[in-house]
């Protein structure tokens, strides 16, 4: 066995350079977490969270663009309380009235949304009338998404019954502005022309239509619904906000701001001027409701009244024309008087006492009242009937007839007095409440915010690339800190590798059987992972100071983690110190490590020596890295196994041991087959190799624990392909905050 190993001539003492385990303490897991980690994991999904961003930005954009623009319009109204200008008031109610104010407006608002109001608003607009256009999904409201070109139906009249409303009919556009109307069950019920009123039947109940104009290609179907009035005026309700404007904690404000929102801009402000219009309108009636039925029923007994009068007169100057002038005494004309008084205080207490039942009952104190007040009214008059009754029978029916003119003179004049009362007070409500501001059709729209949603859905998209890849790293069961394989396994890291895109590009070449020699250590000696198979060449040296050959067993848990880039490189920069080296590729089952050194095919190798049919000797390749020769696999054999357990391989191990320095054997994964193990019993060094991310720590124990019946010949692992996170120098959890560079000089 050759013992002459030329590495390093100056190395440390083994004690200071064998790698200690280090297990990490709750107060170092605390100091490792960084927000620089939070950054590193979202930096190692990067193309996972800017494909996020850029799904949310394009969903926004297809949401901003698909969505139909809405407009809002403003009207201004103000609301006064009614005013006594007859008298000043007391300070309470004054102050009542401003305490009051706040709630009055408020009322004020919530009638302007009554169903009073909007339905008169649904009636006057026909806006029960649903003739929204039939529209692609998704693509629809994007293709037509301008208004002035989007698809319209303008119905003027649609008639007819309550089991009809709600049902789904159909408008079809057909060429030359005709159009054909389809049933909720998809039948032609009836075709038209623009502008004619049409008389349908379905179901047996008749339908009136008449359609002023459609908007649209030829083809274009329309919604024709009459909605039931309730859902018309809760669909306007929605759309309208009422509140107060100018609140104010000391100064109540009485200025109500209606805002309306639609796609139309013009219709929105004909629906909120109208909503204006009917409010002032309920206003006007509300207030003179009681004065219009007393005016009603008033102007109802004037003609009886001047019929009365009328009689009353004849009768009178009948009497005149009968007895011829009539001498009356004092005493007559004064009971005439008196008699005439009482008749007219008591035909005005009746029609106060008439007026009263409208508010009171019979039983109430002012009605009582009134009617005690007629009461002695009608003694006094029977008193004074009594002393007319004592007059000659010429004067006393004189009297009489003359009496009964002025009652009924007084009441006609007093019934007259009152309707002009009346009038004047409903002339005179006109002014509690105006409009200080209609509806101006603005075109500018309020809905979608584009810049804002825009800013949204980015901010959503980053949430979510940043939740996916929290999501996917708790996913990943895989190692992503070696401190981990120290702590739990026991298992020493030798060393660490970081990703190399150099590698990368190597191992595409390789695979794309590109000529030349693909080795990382040759092509790249200044690369970060080079320089680690360095510190595995330095480890290496003391750990195989007192082992019996010079054969190093390279092999993993699974495939694709690495084996072969570390053993062809951990091979190059043991022969750059000058130590022989043979690389045996042990994987008959599927190892290419000729491709890394430019050779075409694998015959000549392993498989031939083992199975006796050559000698090891002349099967070794010379390779382009010097000092460093080359056994492939050979033609792959049906079973690897039997050739590894044959004699000839304990020589073959035996006699390259003596001939070499090192002897590196790249070995099949650990868990898929059992190659490694039997390879593991005729070395003296085993490493295995862990790639970041790619085992879950069940696996390495597995792996471990099948190695351990080796002899402690498992002498560490080599954490491969630590991805640089671009974070301030991060690797995955951990930092690694140096870089040693040649520089040429």
């Amino acid at each position: 066995m050759n013992t002459n190993h030329p590495i390093d001539p100056h190395l440390p003492d083994a004690a200071s350079a064998a790698p200690a385990v280090h297990i990490p303490t709750e107060h170092d897991k605390a100091e490792d977490f960084r927000i620089g980690e939070i950054f590193a994991s979202v930096w190692d999904g990067r193309y996972l969270f800017l494909a996020a961003i850029v799904l949310s930005l394009a969903v926004g954009l297809f949401y901003v663009y698909s969505t139909s623009p809405v407009f809002e319009v403003e009207g201004l109204l103000q609301t006064e309380g009614q005013k006594n200008y007859g008298s000043q008031g007391t300070e309470f109610t004054k102050m009542e009235g401003v305490y009051s104010q706040q709630t009055v407006t408020e009322a004020e608002a919530e009638i302007v949304k009554s169903n009073l109001v909007l339905g008169r608003v649904v009636s006057n607009l026909r806006l029960d009338i649903d003739t929204s256009p039939i529209l692609p999904p998704l693509l629809g409201n994007l293709l037509h998404h301008d208004r002035t070109t989007r698809p319209l139906a303008d119905v003027a009249v649609l008639d007819m019954p309550e089991a009809l409303k709600g049902a789904r009919f159909q408008l079809v556009k057909l060429p030359g502005g005709d159009y054909q109307v389809l049933g909720p069950d998809g039948s032609v019920i009836g075709k038209g022309s623009t502008g004619d009123r049409l008389s349908l039947s379905f179901a047996g109940n008749p339908i009136q239509l008449q359609v002023r104009s459609l908007r649209g290609k030829p083809g274009q179907a329309y919604t024709l619904r009459l909605v039931p009035q309730i859902e018309a005026i809760n669909a306007l309700r929605r759309d309208l906000i009422v509140e107060e404007r100018g609140k104010n904690v000391n100064a109540p404000s009485n200025i109500l701001g209606l805002t309306y929102q639609s796609g139309d801009p013009v219709l929105a402000a004909n629906i909120l001027n109208e909503v204006l219009n009917q409010y002032i309108r309920q206003a006007i009636e509300r207030k003179s409701g009681d004065s219009a039925k007393a005016l009603e029923m008033l102007q109802g007994q004037r003609p009886l009244l001047q019929a009365q009068v009328t009689d009353a007169e004849n009768r009178l100057n009948g009497y005149r024309q009968q007895h011829g002038a009539v001498d009356l005494a004092r005493e007559s004309d004064l009971a005439l008087q008196e008699g005439s008084n009482l008749e007219s205080q008591i035909t005005a207490l009746r029609q106060r006492r008439q007026e009263l039942l409208r508010t009171y009952t019979e039983h109430s104190d002012l009605v009582t009242t009134v009617d005690q007040q007629i009461a002695r009214l009608q003694a006094e008059s029977k008193q004074n009937e009594q002393k007319v009754s004592e007059l000659p029978r010429i004067q006393q029916d004189f009297v009489a007839l003359t009496r009964d003119v002025q009652v009924k003179n007084d009441a006609y004049t007093a019934l007259l007095n009152s309707i002009q009362q009346l009038q004047n007070t409903l002339a005179g409500s006109l002014g509690n409440a105006r409009v200080v501001d209609y509806a101006i059709p603005s075109f500018d729209p309020v809905a979608p915010r584009k810049k804002m949603l825009m800013v949204l859905f980015g901010f959503i998209g980053i949430l979510l690339g940043a939740g996916v890849n929290v999501v996917r790293r708790m996913l990943n069961r895989g190692v992503e800190d070696h401190r981990i394989i120290e702590a739990k396994l026991g298992m020493p890291i030798l060393v660490t590798i970081p990703h190399s895109e150099a590698q990368k590009d190597m191992l595409r070449n390789i695979q794309r059987h590109a000529p030349g020699t693909h080795v990382l250590a040759l092509g790249q000696p200044e690369d970060m992972a080079t320089e680690s198979i360095r510190s595995l060449r330095t480890v290496l040296h003391f750990t195989m100071e007192n082992v019996r050959n010079r054969l190093v067993l390279i092999t993993g848990p699974s495939p694709n983690i690495g084996k072969s880039f570390v053993s062809t490189n951990l091979a190059a920069v043991l022969a750059q110190g000058g130590a022989s080296v043979l690389l045996v590729d042990a994987d008959m089952r599927r190892g290419n490590l000729h491709r890394a050194f430019g050779f075409k095919g694998r015959a000549g190798g392993l498989a031939e020596i083992l199975s006796g049919r050559t000698d090891w000797r002349s099967m070794v390749k010379e390779t382009a890295v010097p000092n460093v020769g080359l056994i492939s696999t050979g033609v792959l054999p049906p079973d690897p196994l039997v050739l590894l357990m044959s004699p000839l391989f304990s020589t073959f191990t035996q006699e390259v041991s003596e001939v070499y320095d090192f002897v590196i054997v790249d070995a099949p994964p650990i868990l898929p087959v059992s190659d490694s193990l039997i390879i593991g019993s005729k070395v003296d060094t085993i490493l295995m190799v862990a790639k970041y991310g790619a085992h879950p720590l069940d696996e390495l124990r597995t792996s471990q624990n099948r190695l351990k019946n080796l002899n402690r010949k498992l002498k560490g692992c080599i954490f491969n392909d630590i991805k640089l996170v671009g974070v301030q120098g991060l690797y995955g959890y951990y930092k690694y905050n140096y870089q040693y560079k040649y520089e040429r000089g």
